[in-house]
């Protein structure tokens, strides 16, 4: 009489060392079988066979290797590395389902735990202790920047505006800072204005942004007053009242243009 698959099905998914991409795979055999009542001779036997490797799996993964994973998962989880904080269990779960780890999981093993060493920590508490106020508010604008541009750096760019104490990795600073949008907006930034507080400006022909101001004539209230949230050049933004306006614009520096007297 041939066994019932929905019961296989339920204990393998309900097995916490399925993982990954077998996991990925069982869920996806159990989703056929809900639409279809049947399976193929293949997927079948592909469900026994994990089932039985699963029966035949060792009770615990051998101590030395399990403290070793547990060790470097403190310190990813210290030093907030996400990936690895899910990579670790995985592997973990793997070698308790009886399957030995890749030649190429062995490979990004060995990358996990150098960025994990005792020297790699050394390195991230050394630019810890030297992130310099400056950098700290380059951070900011370019949070403010992809925050006003989603879907790029959103999580980190939240906690740059939201914790005055926060200092992101090396790696992920220079990432979402260095680029070439953030550098042109950090450039806009910090700018010196080409249009004083006061100034007589007019539109640029090519102001598209805000065609029914152009050929009126506008007094600067202020440079800066919004965050500069595109990587053209020339991005500060200004505050205008323009006359006849009741209230003020604001408008990109690369739109402006002094007003003939």
């Amino acid at each position: 009489m041939a066994r019932r698959i929905q019961p296989i099905i339920d204990s393998i998914l309900a097995d916490a060392r399925i993982v990954g991409r077998e996991r990925t795979f069982v869920e996806s055999i159990a989703d056929f079988y809900k639409r279809n009542k049947r399976l193929s001779a293949g997927r079948r036997r592909c469900l026994v066979d994990i089932e039985e490797r699963l029966k035949a799996a060792p009770a615990a993964i051998d101590p030395f290797m399990k403290n070793h994973l547990d060790g470097l998962l403190s310190r990813a989880t210290k030093a907030e590395d996400k990936w690895a904080m899910d990579f670790i269990p995985s592997l973990e779960g793997q070698l308790l389902a009886g399957r030995d780890l890749s030649p190429r999981q062995i490979e990004i093993l060995a990358k996990v735990e150098a960025r994990h060493s005792d020297a790699a920590q050394a390195l991230r508490d050394n630019w810890a202790s030297n992130f310099t106020s400056e950098m700290r508010e380059n951070m900011r604008i370019a949070a403010r920047y992809y925050l006003a541009n989603p879907p790029y750096f959103r999580e980190i760019a939240k906690k740059a505006l939201e914790d005055d104490a926060f200092v992101p990795s090396e790696r992920a600073y220079k990432k979402m800072v260095e680029n070439k949008y953030a550098t042109k907006v950090i450039e806009s930034t910090r700018s010196e204005p080409k249009f004083n507080q006061g100034s007589h400006i007019t539109l640029r022909a090519n102001a598209d942004s805000a065609v029914r101001l152009r050929g009126k004539t506008g007094l600067v209230l202020k440079s800066g007053a919004k965050p500069v949230t595109s990587a053209a050049r020339g991005s500060k933004v200004y505050s205008v009242l323009f006359f006849g306006e009741t209230s003020p614009s604001f408008i990109e520096e690369r739109w402006l243009k002094k007003a003939r007297r």
